[in-house]
């Protein structure tokens, strides 16, 4: 599981080790926000705040960087075309895919690809 552990375990830290299986279970379906909040029974507002008090960071933006990680992995070691990739790992638009992966990794997928490979 990608989210820190923390040494005392708290209800809170609970709930966000519930999300985060929650996320990588069901990232690659689209999930939301209000998604995740409504499984765990918490508003979405509520939910990224026990999120980020124990992460540093908001749950939208975990479940982002969860789905980069995943496109990165793909990207990494298979030859699934870019679009597939995208949908694989949950995000459906092509072009928000892209915009997201080169705010967070630098490159677009495509770049990163030639690059990562031999």
């Amino acid at each position: 599981m990608s989210v820190e552990r923390t040494v005392v375990r708290t209800p809170v830290a609970h709930v966000v080790d519930r999300v985060a299986r929650f996320v990588e279970d069901h990232y690659a379906d689209g999930i939301s926000l209000r998604d995740v909040a409504s499984a765990m029974s918490y508003t979405p507002a509520h939910l990224t705040y026990l999120f980020r008090r124990v992460t540093g960071k908001p749950l939208n933006a975990w479940i982002i960087e969860y789905r980069i990680r995943e496109a990165r992995k793909l990207l990494d070691s298979t030859n699934i075309p870019i679009g597939e990739i995208c949908d694989a790992v949950g995000f459906g638009d092509l072009c928000y895919f892209s915009r997201q992966f080169q705010r967070h990794i630098g490159t677009t997928p495509k770049r990163y690809r030639t690059k990562e490979r031999p």
